[in-house]
């Protein structure tokens, strides 16, 4: 049944891609000029080109996913420690919670243009990333544990069940799965966030700057192929998020 479903889904995937693919040849097609539209093939054969033949591609791919990984992890520890003590002092939701708001209603691109003047161009996308994907793991995780079946907490106090039997056979089993799937949502949200920092501040050795100077110079089937491989990663970390949280939603049943 497993098997069946991800064949299913890989199939429903297909069409999908197959559908913008289409939608890009018609509208290449309607536009007729590649330096608006390039040809799908001219982009294919240059994803090609920078995936197998391009060093500089690479270093570039390199030290941006590490921007995104850094701002995922300080996200992710910050969320999770500030959920935590919100869940068990009420006090502390509180008090974050206008932060929290403050955080989503804040502008990104005013946002990184004052922390530009404190920092540099390398620094301040990872600063960006994090302080957009805080309060969207933070506001996540802590739904996650407020969902737990309060009956059974209140039993397992009842009972006196040892706190680190509560949180791996009470807690971990409902928030894995939700945890698994926001994570790979905030990695895929994080590459956007991050690439579109590093084309705004023209950070040395990243995506955006690749992707800038290719709209520069004019070279559009490279700046389609660089825009494919941001959102094939992802895409690939949204996969892989559900497919974690299926398989925890698996073993809990």
């Amino acid at each position: 049944m497993f098997k069946r479903a991800i064949w299913k889904n890989l199939a429903l995937t297909a069409i999908g891609i197959g559908l913008l693919v289409c939608v890009w040849v018609v509208a290449w097609v309607a536009v007729g000029n590649e330096y608006v539209v390039p040809a799908f093939s001219d982009c294919v054969k240059k994803l090609a080109k920078l995936l197998f033949t391009d060093a500089g591609f690479w270093r570039a791919f390199l030290h941006t996913f590490l921007r995104v990984l850094q701002a995922f992890v300080w996200s992710v520890a910050l969320a999770m420690l500030v959920a935590t003590l919100g869940y068990v002092f009420p006090a502390v939701e509180r008090v974050f919670a206008p932060v929290v708001v403050f955080l989503r209603s804040a502008p990104v691109m005013a946002v990184l243009l004052i922390i530009l003047v404190w920092t540099n161009a390398g620094v301040a996308p990872v600063i960006v990333a994090f302080l957009s994907l805080f309060p969207t793991l933070y506001a996540g995780v802590f739904g996650a544990i407020s969902a737990v079946d309060k009956e059974l907490v209140e039993m397992s106090r009842v009972y006196n069940v040892p706190v680190r039997k509560r949180i791996a056979k009470l807690y971990l089993p409902t928030i894995a799965p939700f945890f698994a799937r926001e994570a790979g949502a905030a990695l895929g949200f994080g590459i956007k966030l991050v690439v579109s920092a590093e084309i705004l501040v023209r950070t040395r050795a990243s995506l955006g700057i690749l992707m800038q100077d290719a709209q520069i110079f004019g070279e559009m089937p490279t700046l389609f192929a660089l825009v494919i491989v941001a959102c094939a990663f992802g895409f690939l970390c949204d996969c892989l998020g559900g497919g974690v949280a299926r398989l925890f939603e698996r073993r809990g049943k």
